[in-house]
């Protein structure tokens, strides 16, 4: 019992309603997803570039 309400609490304390801290775009998440393709580094560079430009 006391294993079931510590897990809620700890959910609980995990789903609250805290602001985002980044803004997810269509290129970061391009960004994230070949984040461990193989790709030329700059290929990379460019993406995690479009990713940084498109939040602000």
């Amino acid at each position: 019992m006391k294993y079931i309400l510590f897990s809620a609490l700890c959910l609980s304390g995990c789903m609250s309603n805290q602001p985002q801290q980044f803004k997810e775009t269509p290129e970061c998440m391009n960004y994230r997803g070949m984040m461990t393709a193989p790709m030329p580094p700059d290929a990379i560079d460019r993406l995690k570039q479009a990713c940084d430009i498109s939040r602000k």
